[in-house]
């Protein structure tokens, strides 16, 4: 079984990535990866990186013009061979959006699941990642401050993750992409790792489920990856977002967030709809499109 994971950046997707592994192990598949096989892979492990695991992860970019491997933020070469590729490893991670290539990558693969994560949650996780010491080290930028890069790229932010987020949506049912979601795995494990499992077309005995969402509590990868995992929780931009950023909030990604039943206020429980309401993908674009529209007004 061939797996590639796929989300928005600071969506989750260290989480999953630990998730599928051990259901990988567990159901008897080959978890070594393609990246281990290579020469880099030992002057790797030296590296500062920013989890310890990070250097044998196979982690991909794909673009109209070229597919790519790399390690981190570090290293990346051209994938030759796409096949030969494959050949070598059964799990993939990239935060690639959907482009022309796309298509042709998903193909390849059995499975394909994709992390959802509330995109205000998401900003302010992301600012504090493009701000830490291990970012700043290999992409140094004048603003070093959370607070102040979350005031300066929010609406870049939350469009990233608009459009990212739904052209994956868009193509879910076509491309037999199973959509997660971050909150999901916070909110009810059991439940979010049940879908998953009937997805790939696994099973797993209850006291495994049960030591598997043990060994995926935010607790213990925290004091495996510190420097990576931060917080853990949900819905903390009801208490950090500024009124004018919660509004923006809304005209940039509201209709979206309504479509996969995010919570519109600050008033109400974190939430979020597994089973969208309709396949209307054409209408969702076009509500997201006039939701934007105060954006481009002068």
């Amino acid at each position: 079984m061939k797996i590639l994971q796929g989300g928005a950046p600071k969506c989750g997707n260290f989480w999953l990535y630990q998730i599928i592994q051990q259901l990988l192990e567990r159901t008897g598949y080959d978890t070594s990866t393609f990246i281990q096989k290579q020469p880099i892979y030992k002057l790797a492990q030296k590296w500062e990186l920013n989890y310890p695991t990070q250097a044998s992860i196979d982690m991909v970019d794909i673009t109209d013009l070229q597919l790519s491997y790399r390690i981190s933020s570090i290293f990346r070469m051209p994938i030759e061979n796409i096949e030969s590729y494959l050949k070598q490893t059964n799990h993939v991670w990239t935060h690639s959006p959907i482009c022309k290539r796309s298509p042709e990558l998903l193909n390849l693969f059995d499975k394909k699941v994709y992390i959802v994560r509330d995109p205000r949650d998401r900003a302010i996780s992301a600012s504090k990642y493009y701000t830490s010491e291990y970012m700043l080290k290999y992409y140094p930028q004048e603003e070093t401050n959370a607070q102040r890069y979350l005031e300066k790229h929010f609406e870049e932010l939350m469009l990233e993750w608009v459009w990212h987020v739904y052209d994956h949506v868009r193509l879910s049912r076509e491309h037999n992409i199973h959509i997660a979601f971050y909150e999901g795995f916070l909110l009810d494990f059991q439940q979010e790792l049940g879908r998953l499992l009937t997805y790939l077309g696994v099973d797993l005995p209850q006291q495994e489920r049960e030591e598997l969402q043990e060994a995926m509590s935010f607790s213990t990868l925290k004091k495996k990856n510190p420097k990576h995992l931060k917080k853990g929780t949900s819905g903390y931009w009801m208490d950090q977002l500024t009124e004018a950023q919660t509004e923006k909030a809304s005209i940039v990604a509201g209709p979206l967030m309504d479509f996969l039943g995010y919570p519109s206020g600050k008033d109400q429980p974190m939430n979020y709809a597994p089973e969208p309401a309709h396949q209307d993908f054409e209408q969702l674009k076009q509500q997201i499109i006039a939701a934007q529209q105060p954006l481009y007004q002068s």
